[in-house]
């Protein structure tokens, strides 16, 4: 049971078990750390709150796995009972319950539950980013550090400093196409009235 209720709570992101609690995923966007000069990628980690006796499993859970299970809604809305009263036997018992990929649910000295996270819970997709490496800088990472007026850089060599000055600017030159165009227009018209 424990894996399609992982499966179904990393699809959407939260999944509540009737008399222990809520379990969910924050986000938290990427930082930028100009002090260590590293981008650090956005993570999840996985929140435990504790609800009331009297809260209603998701339907759309029961559905999911039912389909999963292959079996009837009624016989899934048992399996599920049970499932949830073996762990709550363990937390009144004292003893921890583990759930892989989250973390323990343990009961405290005040009977109040809580979760320790586990120390691999914490959903990193991308590794972060040296900004003070030449080969991050020079995949276009430079531009974090444009503030309009100065440029900020990070390399130590004065040549790839000038490089990349020169390949921040890039000019235009569509004023050279418009002078050609405008002298072959007078010369035209200077041949045909002289």
């Amino acid at each position: 049971m424990y894996p399609l209720l992982y499966k179904y709570f990393l699809v959407n992101k939260k999944v509540g078990i009737p008399g222990l609690g809520i379990f969910s995923l924050e986000d938290t966007p990427a930082t930028l750390d100009f002090v260590k000069g590293a981008l650090h990628a956005p993570q999840s980690k996985i929140v435990f709150k504790k609800k009331d006796d009297d809260d209603k499993v998701d339907n759309n859970l029961f559905i999911y796995l039912g389909r999963e299970m292959k079996l009837e809604e009624w016989q899934v809305a048992k399996k599920f009972q049970e499932f949830t009263e073996s762990i709550k036997q363990n937390i009144a018992g004292n003893k921890a319950v583990e759930l892989p990929g989250i973390g323990k649910l343990q009961k405290g000295y005040d009977d109040e539950i809580f979760l320790i996270p586990d120390a691999e819970a914490t959903i990193t997709p991308l590794a972060d980013i040296k900004l003070n490496n030449v080969n991050d800088s020079r995949a276009n990472l430079i531009d974090l550090y444009s503030t309009g007026e100065h440029l900020i850089l990070t390399e130590e060599s004065e040549d790839d400093k000038l490089e990349m000055i020169i390949k921040h600017k890039e000019e235009d030159y569509w004023w050279v196409y418009a002078l050609i165009l405008g002298l072959m227009g007078v010369a035209a018209l200077l041949w045909y009235y002289i």
